[in-house]
């Protein structure tokens, strides 16, 4: 049997029509456990997410130590041992002079609360959550803060040492160790933060590397906060030894007034995976604008959301120092 001859004439025509649609799409790569991999992922968003991480969190900006010196040793013998308890009269952290028994040999400690998050200030009446210690951790010739921090169930503990510079608008800051809780989720992270202002704008940018969950991470995330525009700028490389595997998420992020704007692309082993990108909406493309799988669609939904919380992260481990260091 024989095609009609306007099938026959058209078929080489089609060929190379075909040929010519392939020739344009890239090769594109997909992560082999997209699923297994948001699922680690997102442990430190668990973590941080914990009472404990917040309630340390509301606690940063109050930690200041009376005769605190940005030299060792950072506590002068008067305020060694000291618990701090919040006042419900002054709305403020406070240790009596009595209360000088209980606290560690190295430095204070401040009760943690349950917190009132966006008042910034633990809920009245007090419930106690847990427990924060900072200690001087200090070497030869380096001033190191620890920070060692428990409660919650399950049991969740923060332990960090921190050094640097510190200013109360400005500090240039290194971080080491980890969070961790009883169901043996864990997030370790070493790097630099940094906080300057320029032209009336604040700019932070964290940069390290880390281990959450057996996944080894590379990050630089830098944010921009002025008036009326929020920007940030993310590199962040996620390393799966066991799959030799690496996916790598970066670009610009920004939002002018309430209309976020968005430019962002995820890599598998340098190839294109997925784009996240648009003003206003924002769309989420696969390969060569295939569909996501619901695996791969929450996985871009974790990172999306990653950069922040190791931004906040940072910012938060420093607080305690630049209210403590700073001179």
């Amino acid at each position: 049997m024989r095609l009609p001859r306007s099938t026959v004439a058209a078929a080489p025509v089609l060929v190379a029509l075909l040929a010519a649609c392939a020739e344009t799409l890239p090769p594109t790569a997909r992560p082999l456990l997209p699923g297994h991999l948001a699922d680690s992922l997102s442990t430190l968003t668990t973590l941080v997410q914990t009472q404990t991480y917040l309630s340390f969190r509301v606690l940063g900006p109050m930690s200041a130590v009376p005769g605190a010196s940005d030299t060792a040793p950072i506590f002068p013998d008067s305020m060694l041992r000291r618990v701090f308890h919040w006042d419900a009269g002054t709305h403020q952290y406070a240790s009596p002079p009595q209360d000088t028994v209980g606290g560690p040999a190295s430095g204070v400690r401040f009760v943690l609360y349950a917190p009132d998050t966006t008042a910034g200030l633990p809920i009245e009446p007090t419930v106690q959550v847990g427990q924060a210690d900072l200690l001087d951790a200090s070497v030869t010739d380096t001033t190191r803060l620890r920070v060692f921090a428990t409660g919650g169930a399950p049991m969740t503990t923060i332990d960090f040492t921190m050094r640097g510079r510190f200013a109360p608008d400005s500090l240039s800051a290194f971080y080491d160790g980890c969070l961790f809780d009883a169901l043996a989720r864990s997030a370790c992270l070493t790097g630099t933060v940094v906080q300057r202002l320029e032209s009336g704008d604040t700019i932070v940018t964290v940069a390290g590397i880390g281990s959450v969950t057996g996944q080894f991470l590379t990050y630089t995330v830098g944010i921009r906060l002025g008036a009326t525009q929020i920007v940030q700028a993310v590199d962040l490389v996620v390393e799966e030894p066991e799959l030799g595997e690496t996916v790598r998420f970066f670009g610009t992020l920004a939002v002018q007034g309430s209309t976020p704007s968005a430019n962002l692309s995820v890599t598998v082993n340098g190839l294109p995976f997925a784009t996240i990108q648009g003003q206003g909406t924002l769309t989420i493309r696969g390969p060569n604008n295939l569909p996501l799988s619901d695996a791969e669609d929450a996985l871009l939904n974790v990172l999306f959301a990653l950069p922040g919380r190791l931004l906040d992260t940072g910012r938060a481990l420093a607080r305690p120092g630049q209210r403590i260091l700073s001179g």
